[in-house]
């Protein structure tokens, strides 16, 4: 039997538990749920390119070095496209301290879920031909 993947548990949880929290709060409308979903997109394109470095630092193909530039670049990435979108389309999850909680909570899951999906699909051995 394979191994569970930790990664997407936690990921699915985040987002799970994310969701019930949002749909208790009354304020989240139409645009704030685009800003959650665009928070989770963002989150895995961000894990996937975290994998991406891990597993070619783990091939020998790049160095340490490398390896941390892509996984810290990639976080300042998410962190500033985030923000961006708050200051350009205002909304309740930008003024309250909840809201800015609960979008961490997505863009997070969605990192979890992006590093868990790379790790699933990175082991397949695509080649061209």
């Amino acid at each position: 039997m394979k191994k569970f993947n930790p990664f997407f548990l936690i990921g699915i949880l985040m987002l799970i538990l994310g969701g019930i929290w949002a749909y208790q709060m009354n304020k989240i409308g139409a645009i704030e749920w685009l800003l959650l979903l665009s928070g989770i997109i963002m989150g895995i394109l961000t894990g996937i390119i975290q994998g991406w470095a891990i597993t070619r630092e783990k091939r020998g193909e790049i160095g340490s070095g490398k390896r941390k530039l892509w996984v810290i670049g990639s976080i300042i990435i998410l962190i500033s496209l985030k923000v961006s979108l708050n200051i350009l389309i205002p909304s309740y999850l930008a003024l309250s301290e909840s809201g800015i909680w609960l979008s961490i909570i997505f863009a997070i899951g969605g990192l979890l879920l992006g590093r868990s999906l790379f790790t699933i699909f990175g082991k397949l051995n695509v080649t061209a031909t």
